[in-house]
């Protein structure tokens, strides 16, 4: 199954927080890719935020892998996690006319 991560900085996350975590954050997420757990990732535009794309078992699996990321176990950052659900909306397609 499919989850979308959406993290958001912290209000009171400084620059001086997030510059010792840039390479590690990094690291890891470059790690999780590796192991295909974390499929894609992308900054937000506007407020500071990125989101994730994860593929896995349950959310409890995705919580623990967002859980390892270093500005997660800094609290630098909010966490919400959105398991997805295939579109079915081409099914409108092929589906016949009512009578």
């Amino acid at each position: 199954m499919q989850y979308l991560v959406i993290m958001r900085l912290k209000p009171d996350t400084t620059a001086d927080t997030l510059a010792p975590l840039a390479k590690p954050e990094a690291a890891r997420a470059w790690d999780m890719m590796a192991d295909g757990a974390l499929r894609s990732i992308h900054f937000i535009k506007g407020p500071a935020g990125a989101v994730l794309m994860f593929e896995a078992g349950d959310e409890n699996e995705v919580a623990g892998h967002v859980g390892q990321l270093p500005l997660v176990e800094a609290g630098a950052v909010t966490v919400e996690i959105r398991p997805l659900v295939p579109f079915t909306g081409f099914a409108a397609l092929f589906a016949s006319p009512r009578a």
